[in-house]
C-alpha cells in the first residue's frame, strides 16, 4: 500500500492485487456476518495472518497521518 495523496477532503492510495484481494475477503467476511479466526482465515482465503498484519499497519499509519492533518487546520 502506498500513500499518493492526502488532504482533509481525500485520500489516494494504492493498492497491490494482492492487498485488494485481502481488503475484498475482509469485507465479504463482515457482510456475510461469518466470524472466523485468523486461521480459518488463512485456510479460506489463502492468505497468511502476516500478510493481513501488515496490510493493517499500513492502513493505520495513513489513518494516523490523515488525523494528524485534521488537527493541524
Amino acid at each position: 500500500m502506498k500513500l499518493v495523496e492526502l488532504s482533509n477532503e481525500q485520500s489516494t492510495i494504492v493498492l497491490s492485487k494482492a492487498e485488494l484481494y485481502i481488503i475484498r475477503s475482509i469485507i465479504g467476511e463482515i457482510y456475510a456476518g461469518v466470524c472466523v479466526d485468523a486461521e480459518e482465515f488463512e485456510t479460506i482465503h489463502g492468505i497468511e495472518k502476516d500478510e493481513v498484519l501488515r496490510l493493517k499497519h499500513d492502513i493505520y499509519e495513513i489513518y494516523e497521518k490523515l488525523a494528524t492533518l485534521k488537527t493541524d487546520i
